[in-house]
């Protein structure tokens, strides 16, 4: 049980980095790109939409079968803890960049203004006002990603992909033995509650600091 929860913390963890780093500028590309942004592009925009979406729509079980070849090329094997970090990491990039597009495009168009009238970059927006303005707004996203991703990962063990989802369907389902079942399900739920009550706690410490800043 132990090595099943660490198991389902490293996978769910290692796919929230990877994934974050590659959705933040995809989801700030998205964001900048639309009608009013810093780069208005309504034909690349258009595409990220459509790629985000259907992202988002595929099923995370099929996707976990049809990465099979590229998981296996990429890891040597398509099951098993740390293959299964690929898929993970797939379907959570599309989740993640429409959640920071949509927390990117709240920005007030006279603070972006303002910017520009004090001679700050474009690149310089993005990073130094937008991203540091949403930063609450951005943990909190991490959080409800990181959430999802467990859920996700415990889907992955119905495919052999390690962590609690594989050893409630090993030692619980196959041998019908409900005990299993309902640890892992406990356990899971523990973890999603703690992680919830930090992310809560962090994305208040957060507000509070930009509040005083500002005061």
């Amino acid at each position: 049980m132990l090595d099943a929860t660490i198991e389902t913390l490293y996978m769910s963890c290692v796919s929230l980095i990877i994934s974050w780093i590659i959705a933040m500028p995809i989801g700030s590309m998205v964001s900048e790109t639309r009608p009013g942004g810093l780069f208005p592009n309504r034909v690349i925009n258009f595409i990220l939409n459509r790629i985000i979406d259907v992202g988002r729509s595929i099923p995370f079980i099929l996707l976990v079968v049809f990465m099979f070849p590229v998981t296996r090329a990429l890891i040597g094997t398509a099951i098993g803890t740390t293959a299964m970090i690929v898929p993970l990491t797939i379907c959570a990039i599309p989740f993640e960049a429409r959640l920071i597009e949509e927390i990117l495009s709240e920005i007030p168009g006279y603070v972006i203004e303002a910017a520009k009238i004090d001679g700050a970059s474009n690149l310089k927006i993005i990073v130094r006002i937008k991203w540091a303005c949403k930063l609450p707004y951005l943990v909190n996203a991490i959080g409800i990603t990181l959430i999802n991703i467990i859920g996700y990962s415990a889907m992955a063990g119905v495919v052999g992909g390690g962590g609690l989802g594989n050893y409630a369907i090993v030692y619980g389902f196959q041998r019908f033995n409900w005990n299993i079942i309902a640890q892992s399900v406990v356990i899971i739920v523990i973890i999603v509650c703690l992680i919830q009550i930090i992310n809560n706690l962090l994305v208040r410490f957060l507000l509070w600091r930009c509040l005083c800043i500002k005061h």
